[in-house]
């Protein structure tokens, strides 16, 4: 009498603590039991779940999967065996070998150039930003402090820097064409979700508004009523970039418990510690960042902490498509959040000013606050109020 093995017995899908639906798929004629990994899909569980007791065959190749993706298939192939052999490990792996199916020809490319983005718009503009960043940071490490948005060496601002941010809102923006995004998070790897995406959007967009808000003060020479305005823009940009982020976890967060880092997930065999250690330094660093939007000094510091908000979003995507592991995503991404500092670390040496070291230290005790429950609006509004009103008597904005 025959019965059914699904799954091989050397494969556990990685991290897949809970079954919410059966999914059993049809694939070239044979059958995979994917309940048990459903939740890990990249693609989402529902994709999974529109294709339950179906034929997925032509959904299947016309994503383009990856080879991995193809080998991990046969993982979950459904295998008549003999009654018997239940117990012989080494007979259903070769029967689940024989099931696999080979991906064709330059798999990676479909992977790369989805059907999502037909004009390669997203893609241009990615290539843009990243030659900018390289080329901006290139000038804060060893160039002017400004990285060309400021005084350019005396001669004055640059329109054309402002101009240059323009493909990095594109980018971000255009990530919306990717419906293939997922709502709800996938468990076990850190691949981009719908509500991660939102906040990428929403961060980079502030950023932008404070870099061009700095440049602005610059620009009309620190002008009482300009500067004023450039605090106020700047301000305000943080508080409507809170809010929003907050209006985008109500409508696409899933589950109540969940955050985009602290519930992040990390390799196998990262220790509790280490994640402890990842998770602060994370949220450290977001205080940071938007305690350099609401500066309004030097307009490269608000242009620097983007790198990292649009950065982890073509890292987890490099991850939803088999480019990139969970651990290269965090040493890749911590490498982007000290990029920032050094950036700052260069200001103190050069000028000796104390306002770096300050500005570490209220962003330290501003997290603090927050890690005892204090609403974070109740945090910022104030500090931004001081910022319009009296942050300029004890700051040199004029240092860059």
């Amino acid at each position: 009498m025959g019965v059914e093995y699904r799954g091989r017995f050397d494969r556990v899908a990685a991290n897949n603590t809970r079954v919410d639906f059966e999914c059993v798929i049809k694939i070239d004629g044979q059958r995979y039991d994917l309940s048990s990994w459903a939740n890990a899909h990249p693609g989402g569980a529902e994709v999974l779940r529109k294709y339950n007791g179906l034929d997925a065959t032509k959904a299947f190749e016309r994503v383009g999967h990856s080879p991995d993706a193809y080998r991990l298939l046969s993982s979950f192939a459904i295998i008549d065996i003999k009654e018997k052999s239940r117990d012989n490990v080494q007979e259903v792996n070769d029967k689940a070998d024989k099931l696999t199916i080979k991906p064709p020809p330059n798999a990676w490319k479909k992977k790369l150039f989805t059907p999502e983005d037909p004009q390669h718009f997203h893609k241009t503009c990615g290539i843009f930003v990243l030659v900018h960043y390289i080329w901006r940071f290139y000038q804060m490490y060893f160039g002017e402090m400004t990285a060309g948005f400021g005084s350019r060496g005396g001669q004055g601002t640059s329109y054309l820097a402002i101009l240059c941010l323009i493909p990095h809102a594109l980018l971000s923006l255009s990530s919306l064409i990717f419906h293939s995004v997922p709502k709800e998070r996938v468990v076990g790897l850190p691949m981009i979700w719908q509500e991660f995406r939102m906040h990428s959007i929403i961060f980079a967009l502030r950023s932008l508004v404070a870099t061009v808000a700095s440049w602005m003060s610059i620009h009309f020479n620190h002008d009482p009523l300009v500067r004023k305005l450039a605090l106020v823009v700047s301000g305000v940009s943080v508080l409507v970039a809170n809010y929003f982020a907050d209006e985008a976890t109500r409508k696409l967060r899933p589950s109540e418990p969940e955050s985009t880092t602290a519930t992040m997930p990390y390799w196998p065999g990262c220790s509790v510690a280490t994640q402890k250690r990842f998770k602060y330094f994370y949220a450290y660093s977001q205080f940071l960042a938007t305690m350099a939007c609401i500066a309004v000094t030097n307009p490269a510091y608000p242009f620097a902490v983007m790198l990292p908000i649009q950065l982890a979003a073509f890292l987890m995507t490099m991850v939803r498509k088999g480019f990139l592991s969970s651990k290269g995503y965090h040493m890749i991404y911590t490498a982007s959040l000290v990029m920032p500092f050094l950036v700052v670390a260069r200001r103190y040496f050069i000028t000796g000013s104390l306002d770096a070291p300050k500005m570490l230290l209220a962003g330290w005790l501003l997290y603090r606050l927050r890690c005892t429950g204090i609403n974070k609006y109740y945090i910022w509004v104030p500090v931004i109020i001081y910022r319009v009103l009296l942050g300029d008597k004890f700051t040199k904005f004029d240092m860059y």
